[in-house]
């Protein structure tokens, strides 16, 4: 009897280890992580965030795809000492800049604060959770945000695109020793979806923002017509596609969508059969839920 115990967890714990090999390499095939998928290309690049939905421009390892992780095609890349040398990071600055030109991604501090890019098809759902409506007065009239950038905005809404000298300027945080508040509240107003970089000029190094109204209106006219459960039930279920897997926690917190939501988005989902939830897998430290084909 014991002899046959041990053998039946030996070989519990050899699935579950094959278990995690396999949500890896689902991940490894979907992240583009392989050589043989790896981004090449502007037109490549396009393909994987629409594909993707959305990703991380620069950053691996936040469990979500990553621009710079696809063009070098392996898992989670070291920085190099010397960044302006690198292939894969010039290439994604570059990538910043032409696809966001043109209108074809979303580009901003959208993802656990962190420079990323959105596909046009999913960028209302992200809106539609995390653009405040009214608009930012009414979100500085409930203290939600900072003065600093509600006199950015104002600048913005008054005089159209504007480079980042000028708003320091309007705002009254032109003085070395505001940077930082200048800096926080710039980095409020994109993970608010309030403002954004439109434009990023050379001689000299400067940025243009504009606001989210302008520059993205039929995305934010779409997103008032979603609810707030479609739209995360949109993005959770992106989610799960591409990811194969994850803590529920964790893609609120790293999504910033509310945690109520992700949990009905799950269920959902689960119910559905299209994932399965609060399961236990070797090196994981939480439990997670994972797409349904891998139970």
């Amino acid at each position: 009897m014991a002899r046959a115990r041990a053998h039946s967890q030996a070989a519990d714990r050899a699935a579950d280890a094959d278990l995690a090999v396999a949500l890896e390499a689902y991940r490894d095939h979907a992240f583009r992580r392989v050589p043989s998928r790896r981004v090449t290309g502007e037109a490549s690049a396009l393909g994987f965030i629409t594909e993707t939905g959305f990703c991380a421009a620069f950053t691996a390892g936040l469990g979500v795809p990553c621009l710079r992780e696809a063009i070098e095609g392996r898992r989670e890349p070291p920085l190099p000492e010397h960044i302006q040398h690198d292939r894969a990071i010039i290439m994604t600055w570059n990538l910043k800049d032409a696809l966001p030109a043109r209108k074809a991604v979303y580009y901003g501090k959208a993802i656990a604060g962190r420079p990323s890019f959105i596909a046009p098809a999913i960028l209302p759902a992200f809106l539609r959770l995390r653009a405040a409506p009214g608009g930012y007065t009414r979100l500085y009239a409930r203290g939600a945000l900072s003065h600093c950038a509600k006199l950015v905005m104002d600048a913005l809404v008054k005089r159209g695109p504007a480079e980042t000298m000028a708003l320091k300027l309007a705002s009254g945080h032109a003085q070395p020793k505001l940077r930082a508040a200048f800096d926080r509240a710039m980095k409020e107003l994109q993970e608010k979806f309030l403002a954004l970089k439109v434009e990023e000029r050379y001689d000299p190094f400067t940025y243009v923002w504009d606001t989210m109204e302008r520059r993205w209106d039929e995305a934010m006219r779409a997103a008032r017509t979603l609810s707030p459960a479609a739209a995360a039930l949109a993005i959770v279920r992106r989610y799960f596609e591409i990811a194969g897997y994850g803590n529920e926690r964790a893609i609120a917190r790293i999504l910033a969508i509310d945690p109520a939501l992700v949990d009905r988005a799950a269920a959902r989902l689960a119910r559905e059969r299209v994932i399965v939830r609060d399961r236990r897998v070797s090196g994981m430290r939480e439990s997670v839920a994972m797409l349904a084909r891998f139970v």
